[in-house]
């Protein structure tokens, strides 16, 4: 009887070539696109695939599911888990994936495990996150047949890393250092005074100036740091949104660092790194709605985890920033136009009435509407002899723009179940919109977090901030990537060539 229990007693051991056989069978029982026999063959062959483990968990002597995984020094994958039909429901797949990551826990260089899983396998998904994973990204039409996938980690430890980061996607040079968490440098040389004249940003310009200070930047955040180049364990830098030519300058110099000191390449999106900014003062809770909104930019993104980026709402022409500097202009306030226009609107009182740029069906915006009636009124105005009341205007002008960014972000955590209201980029320095989105906030009873005004404007920090995470997940890139001036939020991880 004490033989007959020992020799059914469940236990997981490595895959031998005789399993295959029936591994063959739970895997057509088990996947859409099962794994073949000279696959399998591969994968336990020690001298093809060294990085590649297969295990085994048996009943006696009856395999009823199977496990695969990949160990890289940092990392590992997990390709393949599957219990047979007739055992699934007791816990055999819990049991199976906990061996596999107390057997990776083990191995004291791994610090992340990742997997794939159908979109629409809800069942899958929530058994990984069950057992500690999330969302981190989702990647369309990543198999065979077309099916999205949800790109999912397990953090099974903090890493320890020091990220140099560049920042130069408009008029700012800077640079930041970060090491686990904590801020050691933030240097920022900006361009606004020489494209003030301008009335504007003007790009050969910028591009001239990024590459003179570069350098110069560069010395003093080392210095302020107090650390040396060889201490740093990644280079991050903005790959896009932004002016082509000045993203150039940064991504070069982080190449270059790079392939001299043999570290990590991190490409980092602009927007992701305002969202990311806000860490500096409190941690992301997902899910969440993040309003995102600059010159160049205006955007309400849902955010289930950590990069896993849904843009539901976006500006179909003009973002609220620039159409904050257009209205500046026609009134000579100056470039930029944000600051002056807010300032004259506390003073003043919302008796013009202006047309909304919110856009009537789902999250869209338009503000080219706005903008052209605006600058219609003070030009048809003047043509009459008559005056604006510029304080009132403004107030006008700014209630109108900002009330319409608030609204979708009422509509959008009312259809979408969150925890978190994110507010992000260089427009949410605006006293208005920060009023409204806690305003906001505090009636629905759900958190937001509105950043400090140093984490609104354009600085390396954020960069360093996001790819903190990047570096954790590896996510790194080829010293052959290019920048990308119309890098999509959601397309984060397309890291291509160009």
């Amino acid at each position: 009887m004490n033989q007959e229990k020992k020799e059914r007693r469940l236990i997981v051991r490595e895959m031998e070539l005789k399993d295959i056989p029936t591994i063959l069978t739970i895997s057509e029982e088990s996947f859409i696109k099962p794994w073949t026999e000279e696959q399998l063959l591969r994968e336990l062959d020690a001298k093809t695939s060294p990085f590649s483990h297969s295990f085994v968990l048996e009943y006696g002597e009856i395999i009823i599911g199977f496990i695969n995984f990949w160990l890289t020094f940092e990392s590992a994958t997990i390709n393949l888990i599957a219990i047979r039909s007739f055992a699934k429901r007791h816990g055999l797949g819990s049991l199976l994936l906990q061996d596999a990551l107390t057997r990776i826990g083990q191995i004291g260089t791994i610090q992340t495990v990742t997997l794939e899983v159908r979109t629409h396998n809800i069942e899958a998904i929530n058994f990984y996150q069950k057992h500690g994973f999330s969302i981190l990204l989702k990647k369309s039409s990543y198999y065979d047949n077309g099916d999205d996938a949800f790109y999912m980690i397990k953090l099974i430890k903090e890493s320890t890393r020091t990220i140099l980061a560049i920042e130069s996607s408009c008029d700012e040079t800077s640079v930041a250092i970060t090491r686990n968490g904590k801020l050691l440098s933030n240097i920022v040389a900006t361009q606004i005074k020489m494209h003030q004249k301008y009335g504007g940003v003007m790009p050969e310009m910028a591009s001239r100036l990024h590459t003179e200070n570069i350098t110069i930047v560069l010395k003093e955040a080392l210095d302020e740091a107090k650390i040396t180049l060889d201490e740093i364990d990644a280079f991050a830098v903005t790959r896009g949104p932004g002016l082509i030519g000045a993203l150039h300058v940064g991504l070069q110099a982080a190449k270059t660092l790079a392939l001299i000191y043999k570290k990590p390449l991190i490409p980092v999106h602009h927007l992701a790194a305002h969202i990311y900014a806000n860490e500096f003062v409190k941690e992301l809770k997902f899910p969440l709605i993040a309003l995102v909104v600059s010159g160049g930019n205006t955007e309400l993104v849902y955010m289930r985890g950590h990069f896993n980026f849904e843009i539901i709402g976006q500006t179909k022409d003009d973002a609220v920033g620039e159409c904050y500097d257009k209205v500046a202009r026609v009134l000579g306030l100056g470039y930029p136009g944000g600051v002056p226009i807010d300032k004259l609107a506390r003073k003043g009182t919302h008796r013009y009435n202006l047309p909304s740029p919110a856009l009537q069906n789902g999250y869209d915006f338009s503000y080219s509407g706005l903008k052209t009636h605006v600058i219609n009124l003070i030009n048809n105005t003047k043509q009459r002899g008559g005056s604006i009341v510029v304080e009132d205007l403004c107030a006008s002008f700014q209630e109108t723009a900002m009330d319409a960014l608030v609204n979708k972000t009422k509509k959008a955590f009312e259809e979408f179940e969150i925890k978190q209201i994110v507010l992000a980029g260089g427009v949410s320095a605006n006293s208005y919109l920060r009023e409204r989105i806690l305003q906001l906030a505090e009636e629905n009873k759900v958190d937001a977090i509105v950043p400090p005004l140093w984490c609104t404007t354009d600085q390396a920090a954020m960069i360093a901030k996001t790819a903190e995470y990047l570096y954790d997940l590896q996510l790194f890139a080829p010293l052959s990537l290019g920048v990308d001036p119309n890098w999509q939020i959601n397309e984060f991880d397309n890291f291509n060539t160009n």
